[in-house]
């Protein structure tokens, strides 16, 4: 075949130059189409098959595969949902409160009031994993009337979700709160502002967990900061800044697969002195067999 550079090339010669070109466009173009093809439809199928592989709580391959699929798996974990099944049915909400879709958040509110307390705690921790500030107005109507475990679910999720659009409303219902509401919405105003942070530092909201004492003098200085700052929050003195400290000294690691039970560590984190060394104690994790890509089985310690 003739070569741009061949001054012998005649226009015939070109023609045929590009009509090859096309004919391998096409051909990649067709690759590509069967590729995305197969990636859709039957690696897609294929994946969603073991989304019961790993148990509740777990991140192991098959969930994170499951949650990597993100719109493609909704509908079937919405399907899930309304399975007999509570292994099923758990599992769903916990996969899909890791995907980023906008159909999660409806499929996961009426689980709110389910008869079951068991599912509501469930859906409140995957809509807390969303950390999608849609989940704030589901999440505040719970407070009324509930019992104290779920009650406190709800005060500590609402931190998992709120921006700053909602500091004024959290510190408004601390101050009108009492008891341990008050310290629980105050955490959750305090860690709502490091959320906001983080977001603006390029962190999509991600918020380390406080760093764990290093030794018995450390431990009393934690403690001793743990005690004025429930001091001043029990005495309703500058809540978003005692909430921020109080945040500061006792976050969990959210950030792992089981969010639910991240939640109740939350709650017995916040509980004062003493609590933290007992929250952080219960993390400590037995060694696990298989592939396990984020999060490990833990200690449950009692639901506060």
């Amino acid at each position: 075949m003739p070569s741009l550079s061949d001054r012998s090339s005649n226009a015939s010669a070109y023609g045929r130059m590009v009509a090859v070109a096309v004919a391998l466009l096409l051909l990649l173009g067709l690759v590509g189409a069967v590729i995305y093809w197969y990636q859709r439809q039957v690696e897609g199928e294929r994946v969603l098959k073991t989304r019961f592989d790993d148990p509740q709580g777990h991140a192991g391959l098959s969930s994170s595969r499951v949650a990597a699929l993100g719109d493609r798996a909704v509908p079937t974990l919405v399907e899930d949902l309304k399975s007999a099944e509570g292994d099923r049915r758990y599992k769903a909400m916990e996969l899909l409160g890791a995907i980023d879709d906008p159909r999660v958040i409806p499929a996961l509110a009426p689980l709110l009031t389910d008869k079951n307390v068991s599912v509501r705690l469930a859906g409140i921790a995957a809509l807390a994993r969303t950390g999608k500030h849609e989940a704030v107005e589901r999440l505040w109507p719970l407070l009324q009337g509930a019992a104290d475990v779920e009650r406190q679910r709800v005060l500590v999720a609402l931190g998992l979700v709120c921006s700053d659009a909602d500091f004024d409303k959290l510190e408004a219902a601390a101050k009108a709160a009492q008891g341990f509401d008050r310290t629980l919405l105050a955490w959750s105003l305090g860690h709502a502002q490091r959320r906001a942070v983080s977001f603006k530092l390029g962190n999509k909201g991600y918020v380390p967990p406080a760093p764990e004492p290093i030794d018995l003098a450390d431990s009393e200085r934690i403690q001793t900061q743990m005690s004025e700052t429930l001091a001043q929050i029990d005495a309703g003195k500058d809540l978003r800044a005692a909430g921020l400290k109080l945040a500061e000294l006792t976050d969990v690691n959210t950030s792992t697969w089981d969010i639910g039970h991240q939640i109740a560590l939350q709650v017995l984190a916040v509980s004062g002195p003493g609590q933290f060394r007992r929250a952080h104690a219960a993390e400590q994790a037995p060694v696990q067999g298989g592939l396990q890509l984020r999060g490990t089985e833990r200690a449950r310690p009692v639901a506060p």
